[in-house]
């Protein structure tokens, strides 16, 4: 049992880990970002703080939220996710500014956007799998889908699309990348859930 936890935990961090590379690729590619990123980069402005530091604020704030009405999504998972991420994001778009050119031609930008989204998909759907807690962000869909009795998907779009108006509203990058996760994540997400188990087989 304790090898079979250590995986799963193991599967938490490496998705946490690979998802701050996947969203500083879109980022990178000034194309759009995730919905997430997209209204924290917006606030994180207007508050005059780094991102990492912004983003460890609003988890914190919807974390509250998620303990009253969604408290059994709280574990091992949403702690790395919350905490990691926004650091993650920044550490990797340091890293890139030693490897990658500061002013990237459009087909590199459409190339790391694409890129970036379906990893960010995959990885959101692998630190979900071990059933060890989701991010405070990932928590909403499931306080709606219990608030207003619909899927996970039809909440994930609606609250996306929300996220990125305010984002918009307040700087933050908003593109033909954003448009794409908006619509596009909650389905993804689903997708790679839904093959996991037969990749990557736990004992729960």
């Amino acid at each position: 049992m304790k090898k079979n936890l250590y995986k799963r935990m193991a599967m938490v961090c490496v998705g946490t880990f690979i998802m701050g590379f996947a969203v500083s690729l879109s980022v990178y590619a000034r194309l759009g970002t995730d919905p997430c990123t997209c209204i924290n980069t917006g606030l994180a402005r207007v508050f005059g703080m780094s991102f990492g530091l912004w983003q460890l604020i609003m988890n914190s704030i919807v974390l509250v939220f998620t303990f009253f009405f969604a408290r059994s999504k709280i574990g091992f998972g949403t702690v790395v996710n919350m905490v990691a991420i926004g650091f993650l994001v920044e550490f990797f778009s340091w890293l890139f500014t030693f490897f990658l050119p500061p002013a990237p031609s459009l087909p590199l930008r459409i190339a790391c956007m694409l890129l970036g989204v379906s990893i960010l998909a995959f990885t959101a759907a692998l630190y979900m799998y071990p059933r060890l807690g989701v991010s405070p962000y990932d928590s909403i869909g499931f306080m709606l889908m219990k608030c207003f009795h619909t899927q996970y998907r039809w909440c994930r779009i609606g609250y996306d699309v929300l996220a990125v108006v305010i984002g918009g509203l307040f700087g933050g990058v908003v593109g033909v990348g954003t448009v794409i996760t908006a619509f596009c994540m909650g389905p993804l997400i689903k997708f790679f859930t839904d093959r996991l188990p037969k990749w990557f087989p736990l004992e729960f």
